[in-house]
């Protein structure tokens, strides 16, 4: 067994473990105490409303989360006070990983801790934590056995290096009545309220100046917890938030002076690891992808990569989000879903989808059902997508990424594909042709397999859609064509095997 030291030049030894780029599609639960006010992602930083070091995209989401945490919980309650409101009364890990396998996921990841700098799990030495406040169990814990049973590899998901720049409004002022918010409260002004003895300086960061880098000791402090986790859990998968390591040089929180406590955490990580072990961060280069795996979030790639890759995404919001209005992500359907995972996983990519989670630990019917239908065509199309490599091409057609939207530059999107829209994998002797629209025709064109692209090795000796079986077919310099059957045998995307 390999050694690892705290180094890059050592860590690059590391190896992607086997069943990551076998697995090809994972369930993500990003849930947590921010489900309670069923309005989406960044609530716990929003709700303090507009501050006057607030980037400009945040102005219009920041008023409206303002407003809405007034008519729900009060001018004078804080980040803190939804982790009381979040009971998880309803929370069957059990019931839902078995929903989850049943859609075809092949690994399952849990939050462990978001920037609301909340533990979801007993982290013992702080009082911020699931197992004291709202639901009074550690959610981590019965998510990891749930998993394990079903025999999913687990992975966990850090967040809270986000916090010093991300509950830094804590430190504000109400601007309609000039009352300091909640980052100011003592341990002593706890007595006799729901938070006694816990000590708010431990879950909001110190007052500083917006933009100022923290101190070594946030550093210390964020991986002495995830350390603990990782012992007690021992994951498979380590999600962690950040372009780089966090409070290393270009991460989104660089320290002072920048930490290279990550590499002790990577080695340390991988020394111990009983499969292996895999952490991703956002910003790698290709020298470092062994190293660590590439996640790229809500951004599809356009082309293979060489090493195994992660695309994350949600059915909506990253929280529950009961509002549909557009400055939310929409939520997603089956076919955008399926057209996302064969077009990630074509480029040697696995996909992790988010599924939101009511406070109760519920998900809800619309989820169901889009997971319902994903399972179903992974069980026609599974051997396309489980266990293959990228072909020589990935990808044929006209149809784009899309253009990048927003702040956070997404390109995902419920895209208009074409028939001539096709994915491509491999699998032994038999390439597996994706087609992302049904021809009106009936009639299969694909431009990478006739003679004159001269990228098949040999003839093909049978053709197959999946789910209906051997069609006539024919071999010709611009394409090999294929008949197909009046009706499509699956839903959102068709595929077929090319022996």
């Amino acid at each position: 067994m390999t050694t690892f030291q705290p180094d890059w030049r050592s860590l690059r030894g590391h190896r992607i473990p086997q069943w990551f780029g076998e697995a090809k599609f994972g369930i993500w639960s990003h849930w947590g105490p921010q489900s309670v006010a069923r309005s989406g992602d960044w609530y716990a930083r929003h709700l303090y409303g507009t501050q006057p070091w607030s980037e400009p995209w945040e102005s219009r989401r920041a008023t409206r989360q303002r407003a809405h945490h007034r008519a729900h919980f009060g001018r004078r309650e804080g980040a803190k006070d939804l982790f009381p409101r979040w009971r998880a009364e309803r929370f069957a890990p059990d019931e839902l990983i078995d929903l989850y396998a049943a859609s075809g996921a092949r690994y399952f990841v849990a939050l462990a801790t978001h920037c609301d700098n909340f533990d979801l799990w007993d982290s013992g030495e702080r009082g911020w934590h699931a197992a004291r406040v709202g639901p009074g169990r550690d959610i981590v814990g019965a998510w990891e056995r749930a998993a394990r049973a079903a025999g999913l590899p687990f992975g966990l998901s850090f967040h809270q290096n986000w916090t010093w720049r991300w509950l830094d409004v804590a430190h504000g002022r109400d601007q309609e009545t000039g009352e300091p918010y909640d980052g100011a409260l003592t341990a002593r002004e706890g007595a006799g309220t729901w938070w006694e003895g816990l000590d708010p300086a431990e879950l909001y960061p110190r007052r500083h100046d917006p933009g100022a880098r923290p101190p070594a000791g946030e550093s210390e402090r964020f991986y002495a917890r995830v350390r603990q986790a990782l012992d007690r859990y021992r994951p498979d998968l380590v999600y962690l938030d950040d372009g780089r390591l966090p409070f290393d040089e270009g991460s989104v929180v660089e320290s002072e002076p920048v930490s290279k406590a990550g590499l002790d955490l990577l080695a340390h990580y991988y020394n111990t690891c009983p499969t292996g072990g895999i952490v991703t961060i956002k910003d790698v280069p290709e020298s470092d992808r062994t190293a660590v795996l590439l996640d790229s979030e809500r951004r599809q790639l356009d082309t293979a990569q060489p090493y195994p890759w992660q695309f994350d995404t949600s059915d909506g919001e990253w929280f529950d989000c009961s509002d549909d209005d557009p400055m939310f992500h929409p939520r997603k359907s089956a076919q955008q879903v399926i057209h996302t995972l064969i077009d990630v996983v074509s480029k040697n990519g696995c996909l992790l989808l988010n599924i939101p989670q009511h406070a109760d630990g519920t998900v809800d019917a619309r989820a169901r059902d889009l997971l319902a239908e994903v399972g179903a065509w992974l069980r026609v199309c599974g051997e396309g997508v489980y266990g293959t490599t990228p072909w020589l091409r990935a990808a044929e057609g006209t149809t784009g990424l899309g253009e990048v939207k927003g702040y956070e530059h997404y390109n995902e999107a419920d895209r208009a594909y074409r028939p001539t829209d096709v994915r491509f994998t491999r699998r032994g002797d038999a390439v597996y042709a994706t087609l992302l629209a049904w021809p009106d025709d009936r009639r299969a064109a694909i431009t990478s397999l006739g003679t004159a692209a001269e990228l098949l090795e040999r003839a093909p000796a049978k053709v197959e859609l999946l789910g209906h079986g051997p069609v006539p077919w024919r071999l010709e310099p611009a394409a090999l064509y294929a008949d197909l059957p009046p009706e499509p045998p699956t839903r959102a995307a068709h595929m077929i095997k090319i022996t």
